[in-house]
């Protein structure tokens, strides 16, 4: 090889290496921007992960049961680590006085604010940053000169709207504050003023329960006096006609007991002489005894007595029964529930007004048999069966006819009761239910009946429904669910 040859093959292998060079100086570039490009996302994801985590943090305040003091406690503490703050402190508003908390991330004592600082901080209601030099008349502003502090980021933490506490956090000289985490931090303050509003909602809700629960009660009872009172004012209507169908049997057990008097006197003497006969048989007792026979007919008087006894038995046994139905009609509502036959409760209410109904209403029973049992206060139906018979009868104008149908349809039991009174207008039809409606006088009614038999049957899962042709009549029928 001459060295023309020699310098050409030198020239090209040193092209080579210079490109070889440039190429690994390009891929080395390569290299080191793909390095800080994977450190710039590795820092990303630390920075999102510690956003995460504080969120996080923050988000499980909502679950915990946790007071007020000690959510603000751990929010503090979060934050000031997320941020990177060398201290932090809160305050808060009670009874219209300021109440400063501890301060954390230092045991040096630190001053408080002037409090006609704190009046200016409360007064704004987004985060905002003092520096040392703005703290310059504040005692505290010495202490966190030597404790190397030179900033203050406050954080509002509102409560329906209004500024409820705020949050201190104090950063050294050399730590620049980051106003993207600021922000953030300002972010999780609202989720912390929601809880506390939620939390105080609840309270609120609470006690509004209670009040209505105890209104309930109240509402509960005072409806359950007006019951019984309607129910009583209903008896004392009757109270005429009940005492009525009382004296009548009375009246006769005494008669039957004066006569019963008699004759025992009549025995009495005829068994003293009877005795003094047999001791002693004579003559003359024995023409007493005859007279005496002859005079009072003993087989006559043995005889009635029967009858009298039988008589008296079926009187006091009809006052018992009319008792027993007043008893059943006028007990306390208070009782629990039971089951209980809709055609006895019906026959035994019939007993109760027959006297208001017997003297000018033909009354007419059509009740099912087997009918299924109903659950609920026998007294109250039939103080609504009652009502309803009552003014049945009162809408009857001479002479009419009142008919009872009971029957069943699919789950209920209906109780039909009809009259060919005057029956009622559409206007009037409307308001029957209405509490103190009535088209009766001043003196003969009080509005509430038909109103409370409303709210009885609907406590028992029922309705009422009215049918009504002026001048023709009307019809109640009253549904109620059959116990399955």
């Amino acid at each position: 090889m001459d060295i023309e040859q020699y310098k050409a093959a030198l020239n090209e292998e040193q092209e080579k290496r210079r490109a070889s060079e440039k190429l690994l100086d390009e891929k080395s570039r390569e290299v080191e921007n793909s390095i800080a490009m994977m450190q710039h996302q590795f820092d990303n994801l630390i920075e999102q992960k510690k956003e995460s985590d504080y969120l996080l943090s923050v988000a499980r305040l909502a679950q915990d049961d946790k007071s007020l003091s000690k959510m603000v406690k751990i929010f503090l503490k979060e934050s000031m680590a997320y941020m990177g703050a060398k201290m932090s402190r809160y305050s808060f508003l009670q009874d219209k006085k300021l109440v400063a908390g501890d301060m954390f991330g230092t045991e040096q004592e630190v001053p408080y604010l002037s409090s006609g600082l704190y009046k200016r901080i409360y007064a704004k209601k987004d985060r905002f940053i003092l520096t040392l030099n703005d703290l310059g008349g504040e005692k505290i502003a010495r202490v966190l000169d030597k404790i190397q502090v030179d900033s203050v980021a406050f954080l509002p933490i509102k409560r329906f709207g209004k500024v409820a506490t705020i949050c201190e956090f104090y950063f050294e000289n050399d730590e620049k504050i980051n106003n993207r985490k600021l922000d953030q931090c300002l972010v999780a303050s609202f989720h912390i003023g929601a809880i506390i509003e939620r939390v105080a909602n609840k309270k609120k809700i609470e006690e509004s329960y209670q009040e209505i629960k105890a209104s309930h009660e109240k509402l509960k009872q005072a409806q359950s006096q007006l019951v019984h009172s309607e129910k009583m004012a209903s008896l004392g209507q009757l109270a005429a006609g009940v005492a009525h169908e009382i004296n009548n049997p009375i009246g006769f057990i005494m008669s039957n007991v004066d006569t019963l008097k008699d004759y025992s006197q009549s025995l009495r003497e005829y068994f003293e002489l009877s005795q003094q006969y047999m001791s002693e048989p004579q003559q003359c007792l024995e023409e007493k005894i005859m007279k005496l026979d002859e005079k009072q007919d003993f087989e006559f008087i043995l005889k009635d007595i029967h009858e009298l006894i039988g008589e008296s038995e079926g009187g006091l046994k009809r006052v018992k029964d009319i008792v027993a139905n007043l008893k059943s009609f006028a007990r306390s509502d208070d009782e629990e529930t039971d089951t209980f036959e809709i055609n006895e409760c019906v026959t035994n209410v019939v007993k109760v007004v027959w006297n208001e109904l017997k003297y000018h209403v033909t009354l007419h029973k059509h009740l099912a048999d087997d009918l299924p049992k109903i659950n609920g206060h026998e007294g109250q139906i039939g103080q609504v069966i009652m009502n309803i018979l009552v003014n049945a009868a009162q809408s009857i104008e001479g002479e009419g006819d009142i008919q009872i149908h009971t029957r069943q349809s699919a789950d209920q039991v209906i109780i039909d009761i009809k009259d060919n009174g005057k029956g009622m207008s559409a206007q009037v039809k409307e308001k029957i239910f209405d509490p103190f409606f009535t088209t009766k006088g001043v003196s003969e009614g009080t509005g509430l009946g038909l109103s409370i038999s409303y709210g009885i049957i609907d406590q028992h899962g029922g309705s009422i429904n009215v049918e009504s042709i002026e001048k023709k009549g009307t019809c109640f029928s009253i549904c109620l669910p059959i116990i399955f």
